[in-house]
């Protein structure tokens, strides 16, 4: 059943006239009467009753003409949605993301700018570690990821792109002595207690600080590990330890917890997306492009 039928069907309903009907449709008027004729055979009813001075609907026409009229709108629909989707403003995206990805902001503007552009597209959330994140990415079950470096290593088509920078900060107890300097180094930490995040074989923050602390001569004294840095600042306000964290941890704004940059610190905390190189979703491709562009809006503004 050819879909150009039932548009014939549609315009010769509209006109009830085979001249006019043939004219707007730019065919000849016989072609176009050997249309209907097809179509009412391969229906099996007759769709129009003809006379010489004129043309009208029968009952059948008439329920035929419905849905017909349904048939070529959903047709619409679809070359529309298949256009969509290959210009990646429809389908779905399986996002992955460590916590403190959140207190930087780029999680959430990355989010709220490409909804706006693409609205069709359903981004779902996913707060993981980063070794499931890696794992997750290369079988599939996530699209992207954002992780914070270092990675000791990647899956096989995995590739990692970094998205933000920001220093790494010494959060204290307000009342700390140390609080009251503009700026700390590492020598001045070599007795105090610290708190810190959970370890997790060589990746993120906690391995990255780890590697600073040992080239700078530190050993960090950790009393107590917390899963997440939500848990970590609250461990410094109740005056467990003291811990290093991003720099935008300062947005918590946790009551009794102050910041201070280190003065022998200078290497930066990276917040990076990881997916696969073999990537071809348009709407993944597009994400990333867009959270790509992003990155390098900020890098230039700083």
């Amino acid at each position: 059943m050819e879909l150009r039928r039932f548009k014939y069907m549609a315009v010769l309903a509209e006109e009830l006239h085979f001249g006019r009907a043939a004219g707007r449709l730019g065919i000849a008027q016989p072609a176009l009467t050997q249309q209907i004729q097809a179509l009412e055979r391969e229906l099996g009813v007759q769709l129009f009753q003809r006379t010489k001075r004129s043309v009208r609907l029968t009952v059948a026409g008439r329920v035929t003409l419905d849905e017909a009229l349904r048939t070529l709108q959903q047709a619409d629909r679809t070359a529309l949605v298949a256009k969509q989707a290959g210009r990646g403003e429809l389908g779905h995206i399986e996002i992955g993301f460590v916590g403190s990805a959140v207190f930087s902001g780029v999680l959430s503007k990355a989010i709220s700018r490409f909804k706006e552009a693409n609205p069709m597209v359903e981004l779902r959330l996913n707060e993981l570690g980063i070794l499931q994140q890696l794992d997750d990415v290369g079988s599939g079950r996530l699209d992207i990821g954002i992780v914070r470096t270092p990675v000791k290593s990647l899956p096989i088509d995995v590739a990692l792109s970094v998205l933000h920078r920001e220093p790494i900060i010494l959060a204290l107890p307000q009342r700390h002595p140390l609080a009251k300097r503009k700026k700390i180094t590492l020598k001045a930490l070599s007795e105090e207690p610290f708190v810190g995040l959970q370890i997790h074989d060589g990746v993120g923050f906690n391995a990255q600080v780890a590697e600073i602390c040992a080239k700078g001569g530190l050993s960090p004294k950790v009393r107590q590990r917390a899963g997440q840095f939500v848990a970590l600042a609250g461990m410094v306000a109740g005056g467990l330890g003291i811990a290093f964290v991003p720099d935008s941890l300062r947005r918590l704004h946790i009551a009794d917890v102050v910041y201070r940059p280190l003065d022998d610190m200078t290497e930066p905390s990276n917040l990076a997306v990881v997916f696969r190189k073999s990537e071809r979703a348009p709407a993944v491709m597009a994400f990333l492009d867009h959270m790509k562009k992003l990155a390098r809006a900020g890098s230039a503004a700083l």
